[in-house]
C-alpha cells in the first residue's frame, strides 16, 4: 500500500515537472522579439478596469475618498483621485494576503482597508453604481473569517 502511494506521487511529480517544462519553453517562445500581429491585437489584462471582475462595493463608504492617498509603493503620496482608472481599479480588488512564517495571513491593517474602501467608494461614483440594487455589500468580519477546518475524508480524496 505504502509503495503504491509513493508511485502515485513520483508520476504526479513528474506530470507537474513536464508541465513546467513545456510552460518554460512557451514562455521563452512568447518572449522572442518577432511578435504577432494576433498577439498584439489581443491584449490580455490582469486588472479589472477591462471587465475581468467586477469591483466589490464597498465594506464602508468613505467620505471624500478621491482625498485618500496611497500609502505604499510607486503611488505613495498620490490622492485616488489622480490615478488613472487602471491603477484605482487595482487598489480597489481584494489583494492576495501577505502570510507570515506559518502560512497564516496577517490581519489587514487600518490604512490598507481605509485605501480600499476609498478605491471602491470612489470607483463606484465614477461609474454611478455606489450602493446599486442588487448590489452585495460584505461584512467586514468576512475578511477576516477563519479557513474552515478540513474534514477528515477531505483529506483522504487528495491526489497527492
Amino acid at each position: 500500500m505504502n509503495e503504491d502511494l509513493l508511485k502515485a506521487i513520483h508520476q504526479e511529480l513528474v506530470a507537474i515537472r513536464q508541465l513546467l517544462a513545456e510552460g518554460k519553453s512557451a514562455a521563452s517562445a512568447r518572449s522572442t522579439p518577432a511578435r504577432t500581429s494576433t498577439s498584439a491585437s489581443a491584449p490580455t489584462s490582469s486588472y479589472s478596469g477591462g471587465g475581468d471582475a467586477p469591483i466589490p462595493q464597498p465594506t464602508e463608504i468613505v467620505p471624500n475618498a478621491g482625498e485618500v492617498q496611497v500609502h505604499f509603493g510607486k503611488n505613495n503620496g498620490v490622492a485616488l483621485s489622480k490615478l488613472g482608472e487602471r491603477s484605482l481599479s487595482w487598489y480597489a480588488q481584494e489583494q492576495a494576503p501577505r502570510l507570515d512564517s506559518t502560512g497564516n495571513p496577517y490581519p489587514a491593517r487600518p490604512q490598507e482597508i481605509t485605501l480600499r474602501n476609498a478605491a471602491r467608494t470612489l470607483w463606484h461614483q465614477n461609474k454611478g453604481t455606489l450602493g446599486a440594487p442588487g448590489a452585495t455589500i460584505p461584512l467586514p468580519t468576512e475578511a477576516f473569517a477563519e479557513p474552515a477546518a478540513a474534514h477528515p475524508s477531505d483529506e483522504e480524496a487528495l491526489p497527492f
